[in-house]
């Protein structure tokens, strides 16, 4: 058996909000055959995976036994072949982009301090500035929940959108085939201390959070950013709860304490509704909210 169970346990370290939530079952599969037994054994389920817990927002103090949350992040397998650097889903993109360095591969240093692993990464394009994961990808093995089957998909040129890609809701990340680009090992390194240094001084590092909660809006082919909206409607800073719009960067919303579920929903809401009324402006969640 490749994989450990755990019983009604706390999710709080498994969400980098820090949300103190409970949940009735929890699978730890240690590689990608224990996350096919686990995707076997919990077919009848709503199967929840997650990597570093980024990008989602917890919605409920507690899920009951018709949930099954799956870590991923022991199923890190990361493999040079001749042709192409393989990735399970679970490998964390900081050692993806330093293992990639020191192969001496090109194309990575982005990914170094962006929170995630490859399969957060895979479906929602996850990038910054020019560069976005899908730019990397041959194929993807992806496990279908409806047919309960394993298949490699090719990616064409629309499969990856900005922080999106066609993975369905149905469909889980097992592995994926990355490009193998040669690259400059002092150049590579020069951009990955960069990223690292302007992300550091540009985001919130005291308290939790998730990553960036909206995704950039357009309106009449202008695009915003969000956390100018903010500004401009008196957002930086404000809290409900212990859930606060980041006063380093408007953004992001951190925890600052022990917030809950509903302080995170109802500050997200407000977000949203004040941008509304204020720009006519609709903002869409870059978080996967799990309900």
């Amino acid at each position: 058996m490749a994989y450990l169970t755990l019983k009604n346990t706390s999710l709080k370290k498994y969400n980098s909000l820090g949300l103190n939530v409970q949940a009735a079952q929890l699978y730890l599969p240690l590689d990608s055959q224990g996350l096919l037994e686990v995707l076997e054994l919990t077919k009848t389920t709503k199967r929840i995976l997650i990597g570093k817990g980024c990008n989602i927002l917890l919605t409920r103090e507690y899920y009951d036994e018709s949930y099954a949350f799956i870590i991923t992040t022991m199923e890190d397998d990361l493999v040079l072949t001749e042709t192409e650097l393989i990735a399970d889903a679970g490998v964390n993109l900081s050692r993806l982009a330093w293992f990639a360095l020191e192969q001496s591969l090109g194309g990575y240093a982005f990914l170094e301090d962006i929170p995630g692993t490859v399969g957060g990464a895979l479906i929602m394009n996850a990038g910054q500035y020019e560069f976005s994961f899908g730019q990397l990808v041959n194929w993807i093995d992806l496990y279908d929940t409806t047919t309960n089957t394993l298949s490699r998909i090719i990616p064409d040129k629309d499969y990856f959108t900005y922080r999106q890609s066609k993975i369905s809701s149905h469909e889980i990340v097992i592995r994926a085939g990355l490009k193998t680009e040669p690259g400059n090992d002092e150049e590579t390194l020069t951009a990955i201390l960069k990223y690292k240094k302007d992300r550091y001084l540009k985001q919130p590092r005291k308290y939790p959070n998730a990553g960036s909660v909206f995704k950039r809006p357009y309106k009449e082919g202008q695009s915003y950013y969000v956390w100018k909206l903010f500004d401009e409607v008196e957002l930086r800073g404000h809290q409900i709860g212990d859930a606060q719009v980041s006063e380093k960067h408007p953004g992001f919303i951190v925890n600052c304490g022990n917030a809950k579920p509903q302080d995170m929903v109802d500050l997200v809401k407000e977000c949203q509704k004040r941008v509304k009324e204020h720009f006519d402006i609709d903002l869409e969640l870059e978080w996967k909210v799990i309900d």
